[in-house]
């Protein structure tokens, strides 16, 4: 199986992803002299982009679980902290105060990802430039619904392409953050929103057969392979986020009279309850002997994904901070901190697969990457001493 989790393994993790969030933008010489010579030849160049999702899903590990902003019943985590964590704080400030300090500029709707953590910031602070950046975003994807949703409202992951792909890690990443805005700030569009491109997801992205997801689909056709490890973790992630923010909304503000909107928020819990369960029943069976998930969940015997294994088992966490100590969630949990555990070296955690590049583009590649190593400090900070 894994390895202990000790306070070293989680302060060199905690370092190295607080490194990783501020510095994973950056590009060697080899990169920068390669993309002189794209500029040169007029070819496409990625804009330097500060919160795009790889260092987003790190931010959001350090404000969903590291800053101690959303305690949780001590029973269930033998090392919650009832205090904040000054040092991720810090980061994460440092993280957004650099984007807003940049104009707040938002590239693909990848950036939106980091709204999740600029809430909780906002929240932790107080200060108006954390909610006029999350402002910032909702107002964006709801320009995208006006100018480039397709006939059932879903965006698209790549607007500009014009090709109406819809991307499961993109309504993973958005109806996170449309969800967590909407309930935080009173925006029932906003909620409505999100979960529309939850349901239509489980709509027109499902394989019928084995309950789990495509990569992603254009209108009625589906795309990619069926259970891409990221994309079903991408899937349950916001899922069970987003039924956290439902139930904290039901929790703290339902009595304060806005009934249209708890209603809203009541109907959103009970359809993230039901797609939950009905996800964690059929990703469970994927999860092998060692608590790792594959590549590809029904690929078995091929390679093992940590990012993939880390996400499914974060999505779990928070459905226990909300839910309670479900046997099939900590089993679960339980099985997949030893596997990455034994996963991390020198505060990295390997066994990672790559960056996918397209539908049905998985270069088998394994390293150390953020999506792996965010989530997983999530998992290893809650099951650790």
């Amino acid at each position: 199986m894994g390895k202990a989790i000790t306070e070293e393994v989680l302060r060199r993790m905690e370092e190295e992803a607080i490194y990783e969030m501020l510095h994973y933008h950056e590009k060697t010489s080899k990169q920068k002299i390669k993309d002189t010579v794209k500029r040169a030849a007029g070819r496409y160049v990625a804009p330097k982009d500060l919160i795009f999702w790889p260092t987003a899903m790190i931010a959001n590990c350090l404000t969903e679980w590291e800053m101690g902003g959303v305690l949780v019943d001590e029973k269930l985590f033998t090392n919650e902290k009832t205090f904040a964590n000054e040092k991720a704080l810090s980061a994460v400030k440092a993280y957004f105060d650099r984007w807003i300090d940049a104009g707040m500029p938002i590239y693909y709707i990848d950036d939106t990802l980091a709204g999740v953590s600029l809430v909780d910031l906002y929240a932790a602070t107080g200060e108006e430039k954390y909610k006029a950046g999350a402002d910032k975003m909702a107002e964006y994807l709801f320009r995208l619904e006006r100018e480039e949703a397709d006939g059932n409202g879903s965006i698209p992951y790549r607007p500009s392409q014009k090709n109406g792909y819809v991307f499961a890690d993109g309504v993973g990443m958005v109806c996170s953050f449309l969800v967590k805005y909407g309930t935080a700030f009173d925006n029932a569009h906003s909620v409505e929103l999100g979960l529309l491109q939850m349901r239509n997801m489980f709509l027109f992205g499902m394989d019928e057969k084995t309950g789990l997801p495509y990569h992603g689909f254009q209108r009625n056709t589906k795309y990619g392979i069926i259970g891409w490890g990221r994309a079903v973790g991408w899937l349950i992630m916001g899922v069970s986020r987003s039924a956290g923010c439902f139930k904290k909304y039901l929790t703290e503000k339902k009595e304060k009279g806005n009934g249209e909107m708890s209603g809203i928020c009541q109907a959103g819990y009970e359809e993230c309850c039901m797609e939950y369960r009905q996800l964690l029943e059929t990703v469970k069976p994927y999860q092998k002997e060692n608590g790792a998930f594959t590549w590809q969940l029904g690929a078995m015997e091929g390679p093992e994904d940590s990012s993939a294994t880390a996400m499914i088992a974060y999505a779990a966490l928070m459905w226990m901070r909300q839910e309670g100590d479900g046997k099939e969630n900590r089993e679960l949990v339980e099985k997949a901190a030893s596997y990455l555990a034994g996963c991390e070296k020198g505060g990295k955690v390997y066994r990672c697969l790559a960056e996918c590049m397209g539908f049905a583009e998985y270069p088998q590649v394994y390293g150390a990457y953020p999506w792996s190593l965010g989530p997983g400090l999530g998992v290893l900070r809650k099951k650790g001493v």
